[in-house]
């Protein structure tokens, strides 16, 4: 059968042709684009570093003694669970009242110092409402300390930070009994990183 003067097999390949090479090399460099925009989406996500992962320091109070030394000084003691790879230059620390009022983060005592091992006679309070945190390592002795400013210090010589995940625990020094008063501690993330973990003292 024809049709205007044609074969209708003929007029059927006519309407079968593909698009042009313009059109098709287009079309493939836009699926090549997508597929790399995709690619570079999941690699970078998979080797991404620690700078933006979300922390967790879990706290527990071990033991509470006080008030002793001049003036008078309260220690509690808390045990340390925190994410792998949380190190001191990720997280500072804050503690607040039972009305949520912050309470002063103060500088250590003088005799507060790197390496002591005897932190709850050498470290005294030195502000009625203030409080500092004293991190003491596996073998007792002071690692590092946060004091006024917000900030971890006191380290060894040579050392900048500390990763929590070596058997550390945490003294707050204050002067007032915090312990069963509504008192809690907190960490918070000081980078781009979050950091999480409360414990009410």
């Amino acid at each position: 059968m024809n049709v205007f003067g044609r074969r209708s097999d003929r007029w059927r390949k006519n309407r079968k042709r593909g698009v042009s090479p313009i059109i098709a090399t287009i079309l493939l460099v836009a699926i090549t684009v997508v597929l790399a925009a995709v690619l570079y989406v999941l690699i970078s996500g998979l080797t991404k570093t620690g700078a933006s992962t979300p922390y967790s320091l879990g706290m527990a109070v071990q033991g509470v003694t006080g008030p002793a030394n001049t003036p008078a000084t309260y220690y509690i003691t808390l045990s340390l669970s925190p994410t792998s790879g949380l190190t001191t230059a990720l997280f500072g620390l804050s503690v607040t009242n039972v009305a949520g009022a912050t309470q002063t983060n103060t500088a250590a005592s003088g005799a507060c110092t790197n390496g002591l091992t005897t932190p709850t006679t050498s470290c005294v309070g030195t502000a009625a409402a203030g409080w500092y945190g004293v991190l003491v390592n596996a073998t007792g002795k002071i690692a590092a300390i946060y004091s006024a400013g917000g900030a971890w210090s006191a380290f060894a010589a040579g050392v900048t930070t500390l990763a929590l995940n070596s058997g550390y625990t945490l003294i707050v020094v204050s002067e007032v009994a915090m312990d069963g008063n509504g008192y809690t501690v907190s960490a918070y993330g000081t980078g781009s990183s979050s950091v999480s973990g409360s414990q009410t003292l």
